[in-house]
Order: structure tokens, then C-alpha cells, then sequence
């Protein structure tokens, strides 16, 4: 979860998106010229406004030329909202694409109005999406899309109150007071009672602590990201719950994948998340790779 926007340079407001092939006057057969340009630039790609499954352009940047042209952007958004059920991402409105590969952000969700949990915005990194091989990722970037979508289910205005200002006596997820029956709450209660003061004395900034933590309590978390705070946690346990088989044992991680049975809602999202899965998914790949991208800010502190 990416709360303080990443932020890029916007350019000048455009039209709506459209799906079409580059025509020439002269009708000389030759690829579009983004994709004909390889070149991978670094930056905002494009802002979209998002109804459903249809977006709007609102601003391009400098890195929506080239490699990241309309072509590959379309080819990311019918690969997210093919994954994705439709009711599942209903408060995303706002769709951010941008590519920096020194960037450990893969993507982010952030609400448009800290004031509104109706309204969100989604980034993502399209600097993961294709390797640099220049192959879509499908199965990591599943893992991404799930990840992130979890967080827009967890956090908003079904489940927290934004404007609950100093009377919280549940979870508090730094967007606001979470609802008593909502997801995080029961969850933070549940496996983060006694560990939560102790998570909260290391600084944001310290991936030492977070890391020495996760080492200290690593039977509780399915990854080293998911012990930096309890909104993390959540997201990486719903995304094994739905990308993994369901384990069996009785490790405090596993309990925690099998916490989102007790909601047939979830359950049921996760039987047509994994029914439009059609591609191959190793989760030992996407956990090395992942875990590689975290413990490079091990020992770097920002």
C-alpha cells in the first residue's frame, strides 16, 4: 500500500482513450511508430479516469512514447480487468501508469479525497509488468493486481470511517477508523494484538527493523512485505488465499490465508479471480523475486 502518492510530472490534459492501428496517407505498410521505438522511458506513462472497464485519458507523460505506447497500456489494462471482476474494483476511478525500474513501488492504491473512501486511485509499474526481456509478467503482475485489489476491499468506505477523527477504539489504518466487522479489524485483531506496539516503534524508513522483524515472528507472515504493518499483511495473505492452494497447517500464516473463508463473499471472489486464471503462476518465483526487491533496501536505508 502506497498512501503518499508517487509522485510524476503531468503533462497537458487530453482526450478520451481509443483503440486503433496508426494509418499512414501514403499507405506504406509500417509498424506504428511506438512500435517501432523500443526505447523504455522513465516516468508518467498516462493518468486515466476509470469507469468500469472503460478509461479516459486525463494527462500523458514522457514516458508514454516509445515502448510504453498506447499499444502496451491497452494490453495491460484488458489483462487487469480480465483478472479482476468488475465489482471487486468498483471504487477505483483513477488509473495511474508510470515506469521506473530503480523504483521499488510496483504499484499503489491511494484515495483520490482522504476525505471520501468512495473514490481511488490505482498506479502501477509497467517497468514490472514487462521484464527486461521485454515479456509481459503475468503470473507477478496477477500476484500485483490481486495484491493491490485487496487493499481497495480492506480499506473503503464499506469498511473504514475516514472521518472517525480521535474516538477509533478499533484498527486505525492511517486512512482512517476501521469498522468493527471489517475485514482488517477482525484480522488485526485476531494476529496482531500482541506484536502491533513493537511493529510500530520501527521507523517507516527502516527495512532493517521491518526485516529483523519479519525474522523474528517469520512463522506469522507469508512474506517479508507483509510484516511492515497490518494493511500490508492483509494484501499479501488475501492475494495466497486466492493465487495458492489452501494450506493446512497451523502456522499463524496459514491461519491467516484461511481467515478470509469465514466471508463467502471473498471465498467466491477468489473461485472467478482464479477462474480467469489461464496462465501458468509459480508463487515460488513470485516470492523470490519479490523477496529479492525488498531485501535490496535492506541495509540501504532511505
Amino acid at each position: 500500500m502506497k498512501t503518499s502518492k508517487y509522485l510524476i510530472f503531468l503533462l497537458a490534459l487530453l482526450g478520451s482513450v481509443s483503440f486503433f492501428s496508426c494509418e499512414r496517407e501514403d499507405g506504406a505498410d509500417e509498424m506504428p511508430s511506438e512500435e517501432a521505438d523500443q526505447t523504455r522511458r522513465t516516468g508518467l506513462i498516462a493518468r486515466y479516469a476509470v469507469s468500469g472497464n472503460d478509461i479516459t485519458v486525463i494527462n500523458t507523460g514522457p514516458a508514454a512514447n516509445g515502448f510504453f505506447g498506447q499499444t502496451r497500456q491497452n494490453e495491460f489494462w484488458n489483462f487487469f480487468t480480465n483478472l479482476i471482476p468488475i465489482d471487486a474494483r468498483r471504487v477505483m476511478t483513477e488509473l495511474e501508469l508510470f515506469a521506473d525500474p530503480e523504483d521499488g513501488t510496483a504499484a499503489y492504491v491511494a484515495p483520490l479525497n482522504n476525505n471520501d473512501l468512495s473514490i481511488w486511485q490505482m498506479g502501477h509499474n509497467l517497468d514490472f509488468v514487462w521484464n527486461r526481456n521485454n515479456q509481459f509478467v503475468r503470473d507477478e503482475t496477477a500476484y500485483t493486481a490481486i495484491h493491490e485489489v485487496a487493499h481497495l476491499l480492506t480499506l473503503d468506505n464499506t469498511q473504514v470511517n475516514a472521518s472517525a477523527g480521535n474516538s477509533c477504539h478499533n484498527f486505525h489504518t492511517g486512512e482512517g477508523c476501521s469498522n468493527n466487522n471489517s475485514y482488517i479489524n477482525q484480522f488485526f485483531n485476531a494476529f496482531w494484538g500482541d506484536i502491533y506496539a513493537e511493529n510500530r516503534r520501527i521507523d517507516p524508513n527502516d527495512f532493517d527493523g521491518y526485516f529483523a522483524f519479519y525474522e523474528k515472528y517469520r512463522n506469522r507472515f507469508v512474506s517479508e512485505y507483509a510484516a511492515t504493518n497490518p494493511g500490508e499483511d492483509i494484501a499479501e495473505s488475501f492475494t495466497h488465499f486466492v493465487m495458492s492452494d489452501m494450506p493446512s497447517g497451523n502456522s499463524i500464516a496459514s491461519r491467516k490465508i484461511r481467515f478470509f473463508n469465514d466471508f463467502q463473499e471473498l471465498v467466491d471472489l477468489r473461485q472467478r479471480i482464479r477462474a480467469n486464471i489461464t496462465f501458468d503462476i509459480n508463487l515460488n518465483n513470485i516470492g523470490s523475486t519479490r523477496s529479492q526487491r525488498f531485501m535490496s533496501r535492506v541495509g540501504a536505508r532511505n
